[in-house]
Parts: structure tokens; C-alpha cells; sequence
């Protein structure tokens, strides 16, 4: 369906003269992650309006993207299972900010969630991933990136419990999510390697 959708969207613009013949697959591509983004945003808003957390959710969603670009992690096989894990993600955050985060607000515990986050992002991140190959430098890139994206969620995190006194626990409890999807993507990479 997406597949079809990108094509059709990329074939009109080809059409209309607006795209070269020779930009179609990278168009094509394009147009996917787009439509792709635009699901997930949904996704995540209808949720978030489902849990009465709409805020939360947008949060959510802009740290877990931010932060997802560039570690990597788990890839489903089809954009459907794709979507059902994303909305599964998106439902784990929502009830853990809901319950967790309350219990464990302003506890060593969130500060322990962070120091664990941090270790995975420096040990693990980028995951490989056959669709996306990276080069040395890239995957170098990639870390660095991710570990600067991270340390401006966890500055955004103390800077609004410290000078607000709000309790942004939803930040922790996302990028917790991104190193388990993490954990996830080399665990289905090691699977891949061994049934080869």
C-alpha cells in the first residue's frame, strides 16, 4: 500500500515534469518516509487523545524521532507490523508516564533510567541495518549525534523539574524506549546472522 501510494504520488510528478526520470527511486523514497511520518504523527495523536495525554504524546513523539533517526534499532519487515509497533511503543510510554512516572518522579530511579540510556547509546547505537548501510565515519557521526540529541533531552528533562519544578518523566521513559528498540534491532540482527 505505502509502496503503491509513493509510486503513484512520484509517477504524478514525474508526469507533471516537476521530478527527472533518473530521481524517481530516491523520490520515491522520499515520499515514503514522508507518508511514513505522517502515520506515525497520527498514530501517536490519536493515542495520545485515547489516554487523555495529548501533551505527553507530542512530546513523546518528538524526542522518540529525534533521538530514533540516529540510533537505529529494530526494523519490522512490513510497514503494517511497523505501525502496529510503533502504536504499541506509543501505548507502553503513555501508561508508564501515567504509572511509573508517578511513583518514581524525582527518585534516583529516573536518574539510574538515564545513566542506562546513555551506556547503550555509546556502546550500541548505530545499530546496523541492511537497508541503511552506514560508512565508519557515518556510523562515528551517527553516535555522536545521537549522544548530543540525547543529553539535550536529559538537559530539557533536569532543566524543567529544576527551574519549573515540572516533571518531564515521559523524556526519560522515551529514550529508554529508543535504547530497548536498540537492544531489540542487535538481537534481531544476531538472529538474522545465525539462521544465514
Amino acid at each position: 500500500m505505502l509502496n503503491y501510494l509513493s509510486r503513484s504520488i512520484t509517477d504524478f510528478l514525474l508526469l507533471k515534469e516537476t521530478i527527472k526520470t533518473e530521481e524517481k527511486e530516491i523520490y520515491i523514497y522520499g515520499v515514503q518516509l514522508i507518508i511514513s511520518s505522517i502515520i506515525n504523527f497520527l498514530i501517536c495523536i490519536i493515542t495520545s487523545l485515547l489516554f487523555g495525554e495529548l501533551l505527553n504524546g507530542l512530546i513523546f513523539f518528538v524526542a522518540f524521532s529525534s533521538l530514533r533517526k540516529f540510533t537505529g534499532g529494530f526494523h519490522s519487515r512490513s510497514f503494517l507490523i511497523c505501525n502496529i509497533v510503533f502504536t504499541m511503543i506509543v501505548v507502553v510510554a503513555l501508561i508508564s508516564n501515567m504509572l511509573i512516572g508517578a511513583i518514581f518522579a524525582g527518585t534516583p530511579m529516573i536518574v539510574l533510567l538515564i545513566i542506562l540510556t546513555m551506556l547503550c547509546l555509546i556502546l550500541f547505537s548505530p545499530v546496523y541495518n541492511k537497508n541503511k548501510v552506514l560508512t565508519d565515519n557515518e556510523r562515528k557521526k551517527f553516535r555522536i549525534i545521537s549522544i548530543i540529541v540525547y543529553s539535550i533531552h536529559t538537559l530539557i528533562y533536569f532543566g524543567a523539574l529544576i527551574i519549573f519544578d515540572i516533571e518531564l518523566t515521559i523524556i526519560p521513559i522515551c529514550d529508554l524506549l529508543v535504547a530497548i528498540m536498540i537492544i531489540w534491532g542487535m538481537i534481531n540482527n544476531i538472529f538474522i546472522f545465525i539462521s544465514k
